[in-house]
């Protein structure tokens, strides 16, 4: 007579075990995917509103969503996801699980809190949903990659390709917490960026730091656990 466990069982021991092994295998690939889709989804952020909405005239990626249906869907729909993926991206602890989680709050409420103005009356006295949402944004990820992502790095036996790994997180770290600083300094010393693009070149620099830190992040997961991410 079968046990109670053996009648909940819905596959034989065999069977149970191969998809189990196929299940696990499809998840880890699945993390990886999800890894490499923030780091395409961020790199191609400016290039696409550029494309769409012309280079000249436009001194923040932010003010793209005034431009043009295209470029607001471009722009929004881009946050959104970054910030669904950071919801659906678990980290390796509850803290940096929770960060990556206000990081992706605070990604949709940069699309959700659009930016009003080309250039600031105030930038530097008063401070926006907008912008405020952005720096939080940079912040929990500049935390993530400079604290969080080289606890992982330092079990690396082969001591160059740590200290790679390490430099490469700080460098991450380190443009996505400066772009934030960079643009306020400038706005402090009265440049508001209306008679030029650097705004938009140091906004790009951050961008494209958040995607070099989940290049930089897909690769190692990559050599860790010895995936193949096609085959």
């Amino acid at each position: 007579m079968p046990s109670d466990q053996e009648r909940q069982e819905l596959l034989n021991w065999g069977d149970k075990e191969r998809f189990q092994k196929l299940f696990t295998d499809q998840a880890v690939r699945s993390y990886l995917f999800l890894s490499l889709g923030m780091g395409v989804i961020a790199f191609s952020l400016p290039i696409l509103l550029v494309l769409a909405g012309g280079y000249e005239g436009h001194y923040s990626i932010s003010y793209f969503y005034h431009v043009s249906d295209l470029c607001q869907n471009i722009l929004v729909g881009s946050l959104c996801a970054t910030g669904a993926f950071l919801f659906l991206f678990h980290g390796l602890s509850k803290t940096e699980n929770w960060i990556l989680n206000l990081a992706g709050v605070a990604a949709i409420s940069v699309a959700m809190h659009p930016m009003g103005e080309q250039c600031p009356v105030d930038p530097v006295g008063g401070i926006g949903i907008h912008a405020a949402s952005a720096i939080l944004f940079f912040a929990c990820l500049a935390i993530v990659a400079v604290f969080f992502a080289k606890g992982r790095v330092r079990y690396i036996i082969y001591p160059p390709k740590r200290r790679r790994f390490i430099l490469a997180y700080n460098a991450a770290g380190i443009a996505m917490i400066a772009m934030p600083v960079a643009i306020f300094i400038g706005h402090w010393l009265g440049n508001r960026g209306c008679e030029n693009h650097w705004i938009f070149w140091i906004e790009c620099a951050g961008i494209w730091g958040f995607s070099f830190f989940w290049f930089v992040k897909t690769h190692e997961y990559r050599l860790l656990l010895g995936v193949r991410l096609l085959r």
